[in-house]
């Protein structure tokens, strides 16, 4: 509790009263606003290693698929697989050379995106578990992203 002393601008009197100072946000407001920005900052992580968009995601997932079923088949049809195709004498000479690069890729992200994904909810759980919001912002400060 504090002492609020006031000064009427009429009379010149002060005044002095007990004071309690409003209290900061609840602990349960900052875990949940730095959880939020945890999740935020994973994304722009990500973003260093792939291209936005719902869109995009799905077309990743799909080329990924097509490579790994590519290479699984013994006799594969092209035709079955469009969004290899579709990089031919752009990510490799040949649908193989294609199919190939794209599981290199991949295994890459499976790598990064798993570190990033590790680092968003060892925080995560870090926040959950602070006792005061010192402790709280403290988890949130201390999150560590692996390097490009």
């Amino acid at each position: 509790m504090a002492i609020l002393t006031t000064i009427d601008i009429l009379t010149g009197e002060t005044t002095q009263s007990p004071y309690t100072p409003a209290p900061g946000p609840a602990l349960d407001q900052v875990k949940v606003r730095l959880k939020a920005i945890v999740d935020a900052d994973a994304e722009i992580e990500r973003l260093k290693y792939i291209t936005a968009g719902a869109g995009q995601a799905m077309t990743y997932q799909q080329k990924a698929d097509e490579a790994r079923e590519y290479l699984e088949e013994d006799q594969p049809d092209a035709a079955d697989y469009p969004l290899l195709t579709a990089e031919i004498g752009i990510t490799g000479a040949t649908i193989a050379d294609v199919a190939n690069v794209i599981i290199a890729s991949f295994q890459q992200w499976q790598v990064i995106g798993g570190a990033i994904e590790a680092a968003r909810l060892g925080t995560k759980a870090a926040i959950d578990a602070a006792e005061t919001v010192d402790d709280a912002e403290a988890a949130a400060n201390a999150i560590f992203w692996p390097a490009p």
